[in-house]
């Protein structure tokens, strides 16, 4: 795939930033302590964690068929778990250009709608935000250290992601349902280009907001809600199942994968490739400034458990990448032409 110039210049953004960050994790550490942390873990516990991150991506998929059921009833659940798959792998090696690349996979293997897909990705993000800002209000229940001494900023940005989260929110569901009033939107953002891009608009963002119609059905709702709880609930279970594998278990409880947890969701939502660098960074200070571990352990945590879920994601992401023939540059040229 060539990268165009504007693409190529935020891909180069992403790896310095990615450095940038490794640097920080990474300085002041006593290299050969770190490998030796490394080299004495115990990587039965990675493979539990690496089953139960598996296990939190199968529900993701069946959440996802909830989603799509108002666009297109029962879409193939092996088709939704490659689109999941393909997407992480892509994030792997383009930050973010795996949720374009999500909604053109389902859209090429269900003949369904681009945008409307995206349309379901956008309320994914929601979904995780809304379950980050959770776990952020849980953390006091189950830590009462320093946390505002550690992390200042962690209480501002809670608000900032809930205003902007719950702003998006309202806004789409408002327009989901009155598209009346997104009619008359479009005809005056629309006014000003031909009619055959008016058209091209008009549909992309009907079938975008088609993305939220889940809103409609109580019970999908139900469903959608229950399995963002195992979802979450599992990717605490995964940081909990990796304290064995460092001798941590008797120091950290499950309170503390919570915490964990929560604090790193904010590393990995730094668009760099796997979220490599910031969740190396956020993950092993958690563990250091809050529970005293030592650097060359955190980081060895951080270093472990970052490259088996990279590796893992990235073997079964490329066996559906070229098992189902997926084309990265029709995702990301053609952004606005529909499939179905």
């Amino acid at each position: 795939m060539t990268l165009r110039p504007k693409s190529f210049l935020k891909y180069l953004l992403s790896v310095l930033l990615t450095v940038v960050l490794l640097y920080f994790a990474f300085r002041n550490t006593d290299l050969e302590k770190l490998a030796i942390a490394i080299r004495e873990a115990n990587y039965w516990w990675m493979l539990a964690m690496f089953g139960t991150m598996m296990a939190s991506h199968i529900f993701r998929a069946w959440r996802w068929r909830y989603l799509l059921d108002p666009i297109k009833p029962g879409t193939s659940f092996r088709n939704l778990f490659s689109g999941v798959m393909v997407g992480y792998f892509i994030n792997n090696v383009l930050p973010r250009a795996g949720e374009l690349v999500r909604p053109y996979s389902i859209g090429k293997l269900e003949s369904l709608p681009k945008s409307a897909a995206l349309g379901t990705i956008v309320v994914e993000r929601i979904m995780d935000a809304v379950s980050f800002l959770i776990l952020v209000m849980i953390i006091p229940l189950v830590y009462n250290g320093p946390l505002v001494e550690a992390f200042p900023w962690l209480q501002r940005a809670g608000v900032i992601i809930s205003l902007g989260t719950f702003g998006f929110l309202l806004v789409a569901v408002v327009l989901m349902i009155r598209r009346d009033w997104t009619d008359v939107l479009l005809r005056v953002v629309t006014g000003f280009v031909s009619p055959s891009l008016a058209r091209r608009i008009d549909g992309v963002v009907h079938s975008f907001l088609d993305g939220f119609l889940f809103i409609k059905r109580p019970g999908n709702f139900l469903a959608i809600l229950i399995l963002s709880i195992l979802v979450w609930f599992l990717y605490v279970v995964m940081t909990y199942l990796a304290f064995f594998g460092f001798g941590l278990e008797g120091q950290l409880g499950f309170g503390a994968a919570v915490v964990v947890l929560a604090i790193s969701s904010i590393g990995v939502a730094i668009p760099t490739p796997g979220a490599t660098g910031g969740y190396h960074w956020f993950a092993s200070q958690t563990l250091v400034r809050l529970f005293h571990v030592s650097n060359e352990v955190a980081l060895s945590y951080a270093t472990v458990t970052h490259a088996v879920g990279f590796i893992g994601v990235t073997i079964v992401g490329l066996y559906y990448f070229f098992h189902d023939n997926i084309k990265i540059t029709d995702a990301m040229d053609k952004p606005k032409e529909e499939e179905g």
